[in-house]
């Protein structure tokens, strides 16, 4: 049986694989953190660059002052210099966006897979077992997680036999629908721990 999330993914009950496809697993989530990360980052490039010309400019200008011959050689140079620099901040740009989307993928998929995981724990499904990637960034929640639905899966059962023995204790009494009401209840706790 599969549910439907609110992520409009499809939730598998026992499913022991989990592999994220894409890096864009929450676009809206991922995009907006990408974004302030490569915009700091652009901001801090655009500010080193510009100091490094101004600074540049400032040297060529004094040395153009009391010799143009190497000030003008100088000034060449410091052009090429400048584009270099640009290109190399270009680079280092790309890969912080580069790396900023692997990261996001790493939490907010793990986000998404504890989300679906959740809502199963919540249909009353103990069973699941919250299975995250080894470089996922939450992979520290996995043990926990499946530490306490193995206690919910745990007390189900230690619920269902007590009101087993309350419904025997409640026929003996002579009262049998209650009895049975009883018994109902505890198959149902029952069939969450199963």
């Amino acid at each position: 049986m599969t549910t439907e999330t609110k992520y409009g993914g499809r939730a598998h009950p026992k499913r022991q694989n989990f592999r994220r496809r894409q890096y864009l697993v929450d676009r809206k989530q991922q995009l907006a953190t990408t974004v302030r990360v490569a915009g700091l980052v652009l901001i801090l490039l655009l500010t080193l660059n510009a100091v490094i010309a101004w600074q540049s400019y400032t040297v060529t200008t004094q040395i153009m002052s009391t010799d143009p011959d190497i000030g003008e050689r100088l000034h060449i140079a410091n052009i090429r210099n400048i584009a270099v620099l640009a290109g190399i901040s270009l680079i280092i740009f790309a890969m912080v966006i580069v790396r900023s989307i692997m990261f996001t993928h790493r939490t907010f998929g793990a986000v998404i897979k504890i989300s679906q995981c959740l809502e199963e724990v919540a249909d009353g499904n103990f069973e699941v077992a919250l299975k995250l990637r080894s470089e996922d960034s939450l992979k520290a929640l996995e043990e926990p997680f499946n530490e306490m639905t193995e206690m919910l899966r745990l007390q189900a059962k230690d619920d269902q036999k007590a009101m087993e023995k309350l419904a025997d204790e409640v026929e003996g009494h002579d009262n049998p629908v209650d009895a049975e009401m009883l018994r109902r209840l505890a198959e149902a706790r029952g069939k969450t721990s199963e």
